[in-house]
């Protein structure tokens, strides 16, 4: 089926008025030229949309239910035409915004507070995506802009097209057993402890695994991994019940909070929590409000 609005619009009118010639005078067309429309129109349905009585077109079924649609079509177009012809910032736009558990805790409620004053008509809609695929959700326009991470010991590859932007830097902290609270201040004893304890790391096949044995190494410690954990509340659980040492940061630690002893692990590993985006997303102005929100987020 082909139409075009202009068909459609004329079709209404005649629709509506019972006559070529009552809707040529209404629309300031010729009769002919509404005839052509409506020719033209009927040419690329399956059906007929109009009956013959007399000097007057009557509408067949099919023709009915077009005429229903059409107006459906015809107010949208109506609204969307308004709604383009006035200003940018009056205009409500939705951005999906891919997220992880630590950094959306963190980040959209103050985002989406600071786009109420700078943006008002754009609209974060957050969406959890593995972090690993965060950067392939961004190629695939799955969502606009993400929240994701990148390890300083074992960075991300660059890929075409997409910009990543650092907003925030957090360091690698170690969550002793309860046992540990004593040497948790002592550099020297902290490193001989972590050699000689368990461990509890995500598994080496994930990218916070690799990150968490790449930053160990820098530090001098080789962990003796006894428990292969991903989730960090887990984590957390099983160092507070004596299982080892395991490692989280600041953001982590803000979803679960532990009485266990905390120390910085030494060496200068950190992780970067990073906006990615593809560049021509950028170009758009509501993507670059939420970009410019997430900043803002972290900044303070």
């Amino acid at each position: 089926m082909k139409w075009t609005f202009e068909q459609l619009k004329t079709f209404k009118v005649v629709a509506e008025l019972g006559t070529m010639t009552s809707a040529a005078e209404a629309l300031g067309l010729t009769p002919g030229a509404v005839s052509q429309q409506m020719a033209a129109l009927q040419a690329g349905l399956q059906h007929s949309i109009f009956a013959r009585d007399g000097r007057r077109v009557t509408l067949t079924d099919a023709g009915v239910t077009l005429l229903r649609y059409t107006r459906v079509l015809l107010e949208d177009e109506r609204r969307a035409a308004i709604a383009l012809s006035g200003p940018q910032s009056e205009q409500r736009t939705v951005v999906s915004v891919g997220v992880f558990g630590s950094a959306a805790v963190s980040a959209i409620g103050p985002a989406i507070e600071r786009l109420r004053t700078t943006s008002p008509n754009v609209v974060i809609q957050a969406t959890e995506v593995d972090v690993e695929i965060m950067p392939q959700a961004i190629l695939d326009y799955q969502i606009d802009i993400a929240l994701g991470l990148s390890y300083q010991n074992a960075p991300q590859p660059p890929l075409r097209g997409v910009m990543v932007e650092v907003l925030h830097h957090e360091p690698f902290l170690m969550v002793l057993p309860p046992e540990a609270r004593d040497i948790a201040n002592n550099r020297g004893a902290l490193v001989d402890y972590a050699n000689a304890t368990d461990w509890v790391l995500p598994p080496v096949e994930t990218y916070f695994g690799r990150a968490c044995r790449f930053a160990c190494a820098e530090a001098g410690i080789e962990p003796k991994v006894q428990h292969t954990v991903t989730d960090t509340a887990v984590s957390i659980a099983l160092a507070e019940s004596g299982g080892g040492i395991t490692l989280a940061t600041p953001l982590m630690m803000g979803l679960r909070p532990t009485d266990s002893p905390v120390a910085t692990l030494p060496g200068n590993s950190h992780r970067s929590i990073v906006a990615i985006a593809r560049s021509s997303a950028l170009q758009k102005a509501s993507v670059s409000a939420v970009r410019d929100a997430l900043i803002h987020a972290f900044s303070g």
